[in-house]
């Protein structure tokens, strides 16, 4: 009789699989195939709305019913709760705009995953050019990955805005803010605050957008320009650096901190926030995956232990930092202030 596979040979084809449910994920999204199923159709109504091939879109319609993302009733297919409340455009919880960056990351980096452990670096980067370069991406690309970083955060900031004291604080510095979400959120929680967003120019675009739309305005300013060139202002009693310091390398994240530091008034904090290893370098397992992701998309950037990054802030003149842990996920902040 044939031997049934072993079981730890059917997890190796089974993470081996993985790409399959992700890309029809992506691919989905892309289409906007959730948009039409907010009320059951068929799949040759959803074919012809979207220019598809009848065929190929029953095929593709059951296999996303298969990963529950749309339900099935009959020959007509409907959203999932899961697709209907974060994968319809123009819902308040849509988030399709973080799978749009991922699949931007697939195409960009992991698909060519061997040749970059062979090369140090992706094919495309420019370690010298690679953070001026990003702006001039395709319009649709930036637009994803600023969005993608909010779909992310606004989760994750009132959990921050709470986790930190800022009621002695006037005058906040979001560094890299990207779509403000941080920053609307700090000031939401503490009315004498006043922040500044800084991030490069296509960002701070959708960060003005953001800021109007909650009409703020007066509350948050923003400033354009490279960190790693360009003044990030002075006077600041604290600031918030999140997801930042993985995508450059060691040299830069300690001229990052160096420069937040000669931005402090003294006695004012800096926080940063990421995706920290422990001691060992290979755990816990998101932020060790999150070192390949950045291997596989930028020229420079890793995952780096907290221990290293509190290092660096004790040697920039802060004192000795405080690593808060504000819930079961994987990121947490390194807090210190400025003697």
């Amino acid at each position: 009789m044939p031997v049934s596979p072993s079981a730890d040979f059917q997890e190796l084809l089974a993470m081996a699989r993985g790409f399959q449910a992700a890309k029809m994920l992506m691919a989905a999204v892309d289409l906007a195939v959730f948009d039409y199923l907010e009320e059951p159709r068929r799949a040759a109504e959803v074919a012809g709305r979207l220019q598809a091939d009848g065929r190929a879109m029953v095929i593709f319609l059951n296999g996303l019913a298969a990963l529950g993302l749309l339900v099935k009733e009959g020959d007509n297919f409907r959203n999932s709760d899961i697709a209907s409340r974060y994968l319809v455009q123009g819902r308040e919880d849509y988030r399709g705009a973080i799978i749009k960056h991922m699949e931007h990351t697939w195409d960009r980096g992991w698909n060519d995953l061997q040749n970059t452990v062979l090369r140090g670096r992706p094919g495309d980067a420019d370690p010298e050019k690679w953070l001026d370069a990003r702006p001039e991406r395709d319009e649709k690309e930036v637009r994803a990955f600023i969005c993608g970083m909010d779909a992310i955060a606004r989760d994750l900031a009132p959990q921050v805005t709470a986790a930190l004291d800022l009621k002695n604080v006037s005058r906040l510095l979001d560094l890299g803010g990207g779509p403000a979400t941080y920053a609307i959120a700090f000031v939401r929680a503490y009315p004498q605050l006043r922040a500044t967003v800084f991030d490069l120019p296509r960002p701070i675009t959708i960060a003005q957008e953001q800021i109007a739309k909650q009409g703020l305005e007066d509350r948050i300013q923003t400033l354009a320009g490279n960190f790693l060139e360009d003044d990030i202002g002075q006077g600041y009693d604290f600031i918030w650096v999140s997801q930042i310091l993985h995508s450059h390398d060691e040299k830069q994240c300690r001229l990052i901190i160096h420069k937040c530091v000669q931005a402090l008034n003294a006695g004012g904090t800096l926080a940063i926030q990421d995706f920290y290893l422990h001691p060992d370098g290979a755990s816990p397992p998101g932020p060790a995956m999150f070192g390949v992701h950045m291997l596989a998309v930028t020229p420079r950037g890793r995952a780096y232990t907290w221990g290293e990054v509190a290092a660096w802030m004790g040697e920039a003149g802060l004192t000795p930092a405080a690593h808060i842990r504000y819930n079961d996920g994987e990121a947490s902040i390194l807090v210190a202030s400025k003697k």
